[in-house]
């Protein structure tokens, strides 16, 4: 990294040791290599993953790092795609994505040696996207191809291709490029593997309906009735069931259905993107159940200790 940066910079460069880690948390130890870096009398944090990171966890674990560290801190990256770049670029975050590109802000320097493959932007992923990556996590996928995922998702090959473009542009880093070859593989780890992609997941909740009448049997439960159905929570006052997208026009929800503001529903449906088949197949499945949860319900300790209690009977 060193000689690559004085090669393009044409200056000196000195990296040594991070020696105060006593600053930083744990697991920030063990994500990351700090060095000392110095460039025309300018000091900074050296930064680089031990392992590919998605784009989500770097933004947000750039700024907790700046502020452990007390320093201005620079990402030194080996593999980033090129939406991740301009991402980067767009927010300010100094990088060094070796023989590819310097950004550094701080020293009013953005060297581009090569533009890369381009990769579509992705501010949020698509459900199907969602829906194989969790797929991929319950079922620990290895080496799937795009006509592989296309088969066992149901779907047709340039829509998986669409969704490994996302995976590839979010950084996420169990998706594998060689020359124009891609396969997606999921450590055996499962709860590694959901720490490290959630923050790059979304609600999977469309829209949410209080109904005056429950609709028939047979619809998914959803939300705590679900989180009650995989743990030993009490079940809720109020059902919560769940529909696909393609299916909630078959509900005809019309207005006189729905109850007023003042009135107790009779139950809750939520409109979802995507389904994947879990289990029985009578609840929707934890990990999007856990997406779906509101921040008074995650942060309530019984929902809490609900939450664990599923994904340790169920995924892990």
């Amino acid at each position: 990294m060193e000689k690559y940066l004085e090669a393009v910079l044409h200056q000196d460069v000195d990296i040594l040791p991070f020696t105060d880690t006593r600053k930083l948390p744990l697991a920030y130890r063990n994500r990351y290599r700090l060095s000392e870096m110095s460039i025309a009398g300018q000091g900074a944090v050296l930064v680089e993953p031990v392992e590919q990171e998605p784009l989500a966890a770097i933004k947000k674990q750039h700024r907790q790092l700046e502020i452990y560290t007390g320093s201005r801190c620079v990402l030194a990256l080996r593999n980033m795609s090129s939406y991740a770049r301009d991402a980067m670029v767009k927010e300010g975050i100094p990088f060094v994505w070796e023989g590819h590109q310097v950004y550094l802000p701080f020293l009013g320097m953005l060297l581009d040696s090569t533009k890369g493959r381009t990769v579509p932007q992705c501010e949020n992923i698509s459900f199907l996207t969602q829906r194989m990556l969790l797929t991929a996590l319950y079922q620990s996928w290895e080496e799937v191809t795009v006509t592989k995922a296309a088969g066992m998702l149901g779907v047709t090959k340039t829509a998986v291709s669409h969704s490994f473009d996302e995976l590839e542009a979010i950084n996420i880093p169990y998706l594998s490029v060689k020359s124009r070859a891609r396969k997606l593989t999921m450590p055996k780890d499962k709860q590694a593997a959901w720490e490290n992609i959630k923050d790059s997941l979304r609600n999977p909740v469309i829209a949410t309906y209080a109904l005056k009448e429950c609709p028939a049997t047979g619809l998914l439960t959803a939300g705590l009735t679900a989180l009650a159905g995989y743990s030993l929570l009490s079940d809720p006052a109020c059902s919560t069931f769940a529909v696909s997208k393609k299916a909630i026009s078959r509900l005809k929800l019309t207005k006189s259905k729905l109850a007023l503001a003042e009135e107790t529903p009779a139950c809750i449906v939520q409109e979802i993107g995507y389904q994947i088949d879990f289990g029985a197949g009578t609840a929707i499945d934890p990990l999007s159940l856990v997406l779906s949860l509101n921040k008074e319900e995650t942060e309530d300790p019984r929902i809490s200790m609900a939450v664990d209690e599923m994904l340790e009977r169920y995924v892990w």
